[in-house]
């Protein structure tokens, strides 16, 4: 029964934000939300926009996180640098409840008073409009997934806009549903697989069936379908990259737990280990309400698994595969 509620949900978020007979999309409103006190720099684009710098060097002890980075420099023709300044919209609605996330929850339940419709041809004016705007776009939410069709417009709009050349987009997605395939056409799906400069990173919200039901809220027998997936958007093509979230309740026994999750990512793709960053957790503003003794305790012994990966990635490739540019690790071979 739990399940079967949470196959559902993922629909009836879609209906939230989405109107396919006008193509829009429901954006968050950043501007006076309790995410903006965490941002560096303030709200953009009218308030739905925001300013976000990856930056490669994640903490001292940590894995580097060359997402979206070596994708995107490598897409435009760039030199590869450690921080990237990139343009965020927000999808306003999640199927997923991971207690970690620094969004506010007000800002994923598609509230009208912190929203607000947009096509995506408007959504790209507003970006346009902003004086020194980034060359990187990041669909974000919320869950992008939701709504495949925010991307595939986003698509069409940069190459009607003649600026398809010259921006990269990033999406961030869960794995929790199968919209891609089941509400795009085939039409759709060849535009996506051949449109140059996209990347999607897809997250991987535990490493077994215990930790992603911690994390993310859901039934634990769901953590399966991620590979499924995972693999759907792999045979599609796509420049596909993943994040794994490695925080738990309980790490024992954690270098066979981790290894096994190894296993399976191999399962897809020998190499897609390579392709496969772990998140570290923070703790943000938002999720100061969320956070229980357990979750900071996740937190805490986060790096145990942190340790558990680097073991297994250096026991499994060459020095030379591990020190390979992620977007240089083919997967389509």
């Amino acid at each position: 029964m739990q399940t079967e509620i949470s196959e559902k949900i993922p629909l009836h978020c879609r209906q939230k934000v989405y109107r396919p007979d006008t193509g829009q999309f429901l954006l968050s409103m950043i501007a006076g939300s309790e995410q903006a006190a965490d941002l560096s720099t303030p709200p953009n684009c009218g308030g739905y926009g925001r300013i976000h710098h990856f930056r490669r060097r994640v903490d001292t002890g940590w894995m580097d996180d060359p997402l979206p980075i070596d994708p995107a420099c490598k897409a435009l023709g760039l030199s590869y640098v450690d921080m990237l300044e990139t343009q965020v919209f927000q999808l306003a609605v999640c199927n997923l409840h991971c207690w970690y996330c620094f969004v506010p929850n007000i800002l994923k339940c598609a509230q009208a008073e912190t929203s607000q419709w947009f096509t995506a041809e408007e959504m790209i004016d507003t970006f346009l409009k902003e004086k020194n705007h980034t060359c990187i776009i990041d669909l974000s939410g919320g869950n992008p997934e939701l709504v495949p069709e925010w991307i595939i417009q986003t698509m069409k709009t940069l190459d009607k806009k003649g600026v398809s050349e010259k921006i990269y987009l990033w999406s961030d997605d869960t794995l929790t549903t199968d919209y891609t395939f089941q509400f795009l056409s085939k039409e759709d799906l060849n535009y996506f697989k051949n449109y140059r400069n996209y990347g999607k990173v897809c997250c991987f919200k535990g490493f077994d069936s215990s930790s992603f039901s911690f994390n993310s809220g859901l039934p634990e027998n769901m953590f399966y379908k991620q590979f499924e997936h995972f693999h759907r958007y792999l045979e599609l093509g796509l420049d596909l990259y993943g994040y794994v979230t490695i925080t738990a309740e309980d790490y024992s026994e954690i270098d066979g737990r981790i290894g096994e999750f190894v296993d399976k990512l191999q399962t897809i793709h020998p190499l897609l280990p390579l392709r496969v960053v772990p998140l570290k957790i923070f703790p943000f503003s938002p999720t100061s309400t969320r956070t229980t003794e357990k979750h900071m305790r996740a937190i805490e012994q986060q790096s145990l698994a942190a340790v558990a990966w680097k073991k297994q990635l250096h026991s499994r490739f060459s020095t030379e595969q591990l020190e390979t540019k992620i977007s240089d690790i083919n997967l389509h071979s």
